[in-house]
C-alpha cells in the first residue's frame, strides 16, 4: 500500500508538473507571439522613417538648387545694364511680392 502511494503521488506531481509545463510553453509562445507583431511594426515604423529621410534629403537637393538658379538670377539681374535704374510702380510691387 505505502509504495502504491508513492507510485500515485508521483504520477500526480508528474502531471501537475507536466500542466505547468505546458502552461509555461504556452505562456512563452503567446510571448513571442506578440513579441514578433511588435518587431512588425517597429520594422514598418523604421521603413517609414526611411523613405521619409529618403524624400527629404531628395527636397532638400531640389531646394538647393532651387536657391542656386534664385541666385545667380539675382546676381545677373543686380549687375545688367540699367540694373541700378527706379522701377516702375507696377515693376516695384510685383519686385516685392518675389523678393520680399
Amino acid at each position: 500500500m505505502i509504495g502504491g502511494r508513492w507510485a500515485v503521488r508521483l504520477a500526480l506531481a508528474a502531471a501537475l508538473a507536466a500542466a505547468l509545463l505546458g502552461l509555461w510553453g504556452w505562456a512563452q509562445a503567446t510571448r513571442a507571439k506578440a513579441l514578433e507583431a511588435r518587431l512588425e511594426a517597429a520594422e514598418a515604423a523604421i521603413a517609414g522613417y526611411e523613405e521619409a529621410a529618403r524624400i527629404r534629403r531628395k527636397t532638400d537637393r531640389v531646394l538647393e538648387q532651387l536657391r542656386g538658379e534664385a541666385a545667380q538670377l539675382d546676381t545677373y539681374l543686380d549687375t545688367m545694364e540699367g540694373g541700378d535704374a527706379p522701377l516702375s510702380d507696377f515693376l516695384s510691387d510685383a519686385a516685392r511680392r518675389l523678393w520680399p
